[in-house]
């Protein structure tokens, strides 16, 4: 199953570029139809279930311009069990989106939980948000 899920982190890497691209049509066969899906996404908001998250993931696409990004992953973590699977990772590139003229840094820490359904890896998780530097404690 190691083999085969290394396999499936190609095919997702692939469909994570065209997202960024504004194209969700790699990367929505990816997702698990199951109501115990979820997504905390890079642009807020929580989804659960196929019903919220399918329009999630295609509005988040359509919030990207084709521009060519190439997103790169630095996994730090990788675990995978017999039918579970899950990634900690940042995801770097610069992407263009709709609302801005000129293209943007898109770098984001992630973790993916990943199921094993009908024999085939499916995105149960994904959580989001931008890897902002680390912060220094202050005090006395």
């Amino acid at each position: 199953m190691n083999q085969d899920f290394e396999s499936f982190l190609r095919r997702f890497e692939e469909a994570n570029t065209a997202f960024v691209n504004g194209d969700p049509s790699l990367w929505l066969p990816l997702v698990s139809r199951s109501e115990q899906t979820s997504i905390f996404g890079g642009f807020g908001g929580q989804e659960v279930g196929w019903s919220e998250i399918g329009p999630r993931y295609e509005w988040a696409s359509s919030q990207f311009r084709a521009s060519g990004a190439k997103i790169e992953f630095e996994y730090v973590v990788k675990h995978v069990g017999a039918d579970t699977a899950y990634t900690v990772a940042i995801e770097r590139g610069t992407v263009r989106h709709v609302t801005q003229p000129d293209p943007v840094p898109h770098l984001l820490r992630t973790t993916m939980v990943f199921r094993a359904e009908d024999g085939a890896w499916k995105i149960t998780h994904r959580h989001a948000d931008p890897l902002n530097p680390t912060s220094s404690p202050s005090g006395p």
